[in-house]
């Protein structure tokens, strides 16, 4: 089979498998498919012998699955395993099933739903994506019941068991499943005639020989790369240079660069890539360009535009392009690929039209400096054994010469039908005239004219969006515009694209309640958000309209047409509207203002580091990929996070390449390929940068003198904020009033300076940090076991106390088991950043501790957070997107630490049952504080702790000692002794701080009244701070009351005097909350007796009261009198 014949030139025209077989026998040696890995040097290559061979391995490998007649799912990245999966399920008899593999939960979905049409049998893919998708499976319960096959593994069969199967040209090869719908799939099912056929009129079309060398960078699961190709070249015995879609797009230069170096003769790629082209590729890159072996450039899929034309042609001429290369045409996935084309080496044909009579469906010749005037550019004549007329979609009857139609085809190109949908089949594939009966017909849903032979496509009768090469159809945007938010529920939208400003681009019309201004740009930016997420595609504008105003017919449905019109001549009855070409410029400034903000912003400085600030931002490789993705995508950018979906920034897939390719140009250095598509989050690129880039980019050409800011730690923007800040403290005569040094142990009592002080900044709630049985229990364990493990506990740093501390940690609490750890902010981080990981979503309260916060954006996970307390809105955002994601988190507090409220637990367990989502609940202030004997606040509520999957709390609160502890199911507890990062590869608890928690553990369960005298004090200190008229915000039935002062500088100099007067409480100022916010945080302990507490209330009272009444600049004018 890997001899060449000189015999006679005969290919069989009969079936693929018997052309590729034929290849195989005459010219096997000869190369048909290379690959370019990086898109420009590095290649894979593949003769016909070993395609044949790699075929007919995998094929016997599926007979002895018995595919043959079976679907097959081919989910695999661009590259050659692909092209040898495709064949081999011809050569089994098999039904191909193209798709590209999942990069998301979502597209999981819409795999599941062609799986689901096609009636799939097996999955063919590579390895790495098998890895890939095999944790989403659970979310797709049909594709996990299907088998999984990685083609790129130990090959199990040998080629020679293969067996020729029993198929013939009318035998169905594989279903081409159309772009744009996200709704229920439509696959075309193409036999072995309708792929033959129309290869050859491609050859007919573009004068192929022997001689032809092609390069494709299309994506061989669509219409046009898998067959213009993929199966062209094999057809006609040309070798044929391909690449990744994703290769071109991040570098449009690498498809010429290829042209260029192989010195192709034919290629091209819908009107977008040609655009690409001409924007992106330097003059520099021109130059290095020698395009003038290429003799056809395609141009298809989409509108094709004069100017596109043009300017492509003033680039690249230089480069030895010629205008008569560029061949237009006009073809469908319902026509297996073409149905009309030009003469090779003529020139395009450009005609004119009065653009105001095409809208109304006549064609009228003008010429092209008349008012009006409109080019269009023509798609061939028709090619040979097929039919195309020009019909009246309403009547159903031929339009004359100068009347807009819809496209009608006939040939034995046109495939079958739908796959397993008869309906549509019989309306879109068997189509007759009303008046002559002739038929049958494909009506493509295309609107265009035929004049001298010539076809020219003039729009979309089913108002398909194509909007820079992706496909979409409206209603399926419209359903996902009504469901983005709750005001629009029962709202009616029309989707279309329009031409603006030099673009194509994509607009959104929904009629609007009535809301305040806030709301409606809530409702634009999830309109926006969702459509990127759903489909990939930018919103380009959205008009909120009146109820009832948007354009519909008689019998009620949407005329986007109108829509269209409507929005372009300004007349709709708009109540507010965002456009993407009206605010990029405007709102540019405001955009590097909030980056600069976000890069200055003070750590939140309160003492139990509630700093939200990402320290990320920092590393030089996350600003600079920030800084990438903030000059693609602009304003859309402003509250960009690390953990920021990029496709939620409304990103299209050609901006997120421009980022990738920018980021590369950085490094000079290439993303693998097969990584791209996995890159969603911020954070995930900055990784991906770092795992694969290296940790620092090449240097600039030309390179300015590095500002001391970005090496010197005096100099950093965040450092010299803190200075300024403590600067403002020190001209107002105010000392720091952090790190202040208390001279022993602190209760309700402290001394600082030698000054006695009633203490209400400190967490010992019980008085047990300084209990004589505790501090005693820490000197005998420092006696027998010394003061450190010295190891981690899975090493040998394990000792009997630990475990003697976790089990009455379960026991208390009133579950199976416990993990104890050093800290409680490293034990959310580590806890939470290893349960979760990219593809699955932690949903916290807006107000959770900022190591919850940094835990989840550590994990890789999507983070959201739902207001506060807020049950009801966690329940709605789970009914909406829970489907979207593997695993979800729930995270809330027993008790909150600047608010000093509690959730309703209750009803949180009620939504995780029903959502099958995790629980987890931070017990830091409420262990010890909440429930008659401080076991927290599932005893609080009276419910069953199993009910709560994991509790986490601290030991340095109510219980006198260090560390934290997650306790839960054995199974919970198992595994993350095994494998949390925070607990295998950190040192184990010291022995003092076990002990000293074991014993606050035992004086709890023996003395539950020091409980009862924290909750009258706790009660008593609110309600006399209420009666004194101060606000208190949300604080109820907890040991955590706020006095909310609402000006930073006010609250700074309330807490010095009250200092002055004997009381220590520290203030909580801006940027840690917000600045009306500011305020006097005071935690209650068991200790404190009514008098110290009513003493506090009224020199607070006092002190405010003074400061109301005073001269309103008496702290601008220096506050000399606040001094010490």
């Amino acid at each position: 089979m890997t001899t060449e014949s000189a015999g006679s030139f005969s290919p069989p025209t009969s079936t693929v498998v018997d052309r590729l077989r034929y290849r195989a026998e005459h010219q096997g040696p000869h190369l048909a498919y290379t690959y370019l890995v990086d898109g420009e040097d590095e290649k894979l290559e593949l003769t016909y012998a070993q395609l044949d061979q790699a075929a007919r391995a995998l094929a016997a490998r599926l007979q002895a699955k018995n595919m043959h007649g079976e679907r097959a799912l081919l989910l695999f990245p661009p590259g050659l395993d692909f092209i040898i999966a495709f064949y081999a399920c011809l050569y089994a008899g098999a039904v191909a099933v193209p798709a590209y593999p999942p990069r998301r939960n979502r597209n999981m979905v819409r795999i599941q739903a062609i799986a689901d049409d096609a009636e799939a049998k097996i999955a063919l893919t590579t390895s790495d994506v098998l890895d890939r998708v095999t944790p989403m499976l659970d979310e797709t319960p049909h594709l996990k019941q299907i088998e999984w096959l990685a083609t790129d593994g130990p090959q199990l069969a040998d080629p020679e068991k293969w067996r020729m199967p029993d198929i013939d040209d009318r035998t169905l090869a594989f279903l081409q499943y159309t772009s744009g719908s996200t709704g229920t799939p439509k696959g075309v099912m193409l036999s072995h005639s309708n792929m033959m056929h129309n290869s050859a009129l491609i050859s007919y079309a573009f004068e192929h020989t022997r001689s032809v060398r092609a390069v494709f960078w299309l994506p061989m699961y669509h219409d046009m790369g898998l067959i213009g190709g993929v199966l062209q070249p094999m057809q006609i015995g040309h070798p044929t240079t391909l690449m990744s879609p994703m290769a071109f797009l991040q570098q449009p230069y690498r498809w010429l660069r290829a042209i260029s170096k192989s010195q192709a003769t034919i290629s091209g790629g819908p009107n977008f890539a040609y655009e690409l082209c001409v924007n992106k590729i330097t003059p520099e890159q021109r130059e290095k360009l020698d395009l003038s072996s290429w003799e056809l450039a395609f141009n298809g899929a989409e509108p094709i535009k004069p100017e596109t034309l043009d300017r492509f042609t003033e680039a690249f001429e230089p480069c030895g392009f010629r205008r008569e290369a560029f061949y237009p045409c006009y073809g469908m996935a319902e026509a297996t690929l073409i149905i009309s084309g030009g003469l090779k080496k003529s020139p395009p044909v450009v005609l004119t039209v009065d653009g105001d009579v095409l809208d109304q469906g006549v064609v009228i010749d003008c010429d092209p400096d008349e008012a009006g005037a409109r080019p269009i550019v023509g798609c061939g004549n028709c090619l040979p054994d097929q039919e195309i007329l020009i019909v009246d979609p309403d009547s159903l009857t031929q339009q004359p010469a100068n009347k807009v139609g819809e496209i009608w085809i006939s040939g034995p190109s046109v495939a079958k039908g739908y796959w397993r949908n008869e309906e549509d089949t019989e309306r879109c594939f068997r189509a007759h005239l009303a008046d002559t009966k002739a038929g049958p017909y494909l009506r493509t849903g295309d609107l265009g004219f035929l004049k001298d032979g010539e076809l020219f496509v003039t729009g979309r009768l089913k108002d398909l969006i194509i909007v820079r090469g992706v496909n979409r159809y409206p209603q399926d945007i419209e359903a996902t515009v009504c469901a983005a938010h709750e005001h629009l529920e029962n709202s009616t939208a029309a989707a279309f694209s329009a031409e603006i400003a030099g673009k194509e681009r994509l607009v959104i019309v929904v009629e609007a309640p009535r809301l305040r201004q806030k709301e409606y740009a809530e409702v634009i930016s999830a309109i926006r958000k969702e459509v990127a997420l759903e489909h990939e595609m930018a919103v380009d504008g959205v008009a909120l309209i009146r109820r009832g105003s948007i354009p519909k017919t008689s019998s009620g449905k949407i005329q986007r047409h109108a829509c269209r019109n409507h929005f372009m001549q300004n007349v709709l009855a708009i109540v507010d509207r965002w456009v993407s070409w009206d605010e990029s410029q405007m709102l540019d400034e405001v955009r590097k203002v909030r980056l600069r903000r976000s890069q200055l912003e003070l750590a939140r400085a309160d003492a139990e580091g509630l700093a939200v600030s990402d320290p990320e931002l920092r590393d030089r490789t996350t600003k600079l990929v920030m800084e990438k993705i903030h000059a693609v995508a602009k304003e859309r950018a402003t509250n960009l996070e690390m953990n920021t979906d990029l496709l939620s920034l409304g990103l299209d897939s050609l901006e997120r390449m421009e980022i990738i390719a920018s980021i590369e140009d950085a490094y000079g250095v290439q993303f693998p390929d097969h990584i791209l598509p996995t890159l969603k989050t911020c954070r995930e690129v900055t990784e991906a940068v770092e795992i694969y880039l290296g940790g620092e980019p090449r240097p600039q050409a030309v390179a300015d003198d590095v500002p001391a800011e970005m090496y010197s730690f005096a100099a950093l923007p965040e450092y010299r904020q803190v200075k300024q800040t403590a600067d403002e403290l020190e001209s107002l005569g105010m000392p720091n009033p952090y790190f202040q040094s208390h001279d022993k142990s602190t209760g309700s009592m402290t001394s600082i300076d030698g000054a006695e002080l009633v203490n209400f900044a400190g967490y010992n709630y019980l008085g047990l940090a300084q209990h004589p049985r505790v501090c005693e229990a820490a000197k005998q364990a420092i006696d027998q076991y010394g003061t450190s493990v010295s190891a981690s506990r899975l090493v040998s740093g394990e000792r009997p106390i630990h475990a003697e501390l976790e089990q009455a940690i379960a026991n208390w609490i009133g579950v199976d088991a416990a993990v104890a750890m050093l800290g409680g902010h490293a034990t959310n981080e580590t806890t939470i950043g290893h349960l979760v990981r990219t593809g699955d979503l932690v949903l916290h309260d807006s107000l959770a501790h900022n190591s919850i916060i940094q835990g989840a954006s550590l994990s890789g996970a999507r983070r959201r957070p739902f207001p506060h307390n807020d049950w009801e809105e966690l329940d709605h955002i789970l009914h909406d997107i829970r489907r979207d994601y593997r695993r979800v988190l729930i995270v809330t507090e027993g008790v909150f630490g600047m608010e000093g409220d509690f959730p309703d637990l209750p009803r949180f367990i009620e939504i995780k049952r029903r959502h099958k989502a995790w629980l987890m609940v931070d017990e830091a202030h409420s262990i010890g504080t909440m429930g008659a004997t401080g076991r927290g606040i599932a005893e609080h509520f009276k419910i069953e702790p199993g009910d709560v999957d994991i509790w986490m709390g601290t030991l340095s609160k109510a219980l006198g000692s260090c560390g934290g502890y997650i306790a839960g199911s054995a199974d919970l507890v198992e595994y993350l002794k095994y494998t949390a990062p925070g607990f295998v590869f950190s040192v184990g608890m010291p022995p003092a701080s076990a002990a000293a928690a074991i014993e606050a553990l035992k004086i709890l369960g023996e003395e539950p009244q020091r409980v009862s005298a924290l909750h009258r004090n706790a009660e008593f200190f609110l309600r006399v701070a209420r009666q004194a008229g101060l606000d208190t915000g949300r604080s109820r039935q907890t040991p955590i009351v706020p006095v909310i002062l609402g000006d930073s500088m006010m609250t700074m100099f309330v807490a010095q005097r009250m200092l002055l007067q004997g009381v220590n409480v520290r203030p909580i100022i801006y940027p840690a909350v917000d600045e009306s916010a500011a305020r006097l945080r005071f935690f209650i302990n068991s200790e404190h007796t009514e008098a110290q507490i009513r003493s506090t209330i009224n020199i607070l009272r006092q002190l405010c009261d003074e400061i109301r009444t005073e001269d309103s600049d008496f702290l601008s004018n220096g506050g000399a009198n606040v001094r010490a």
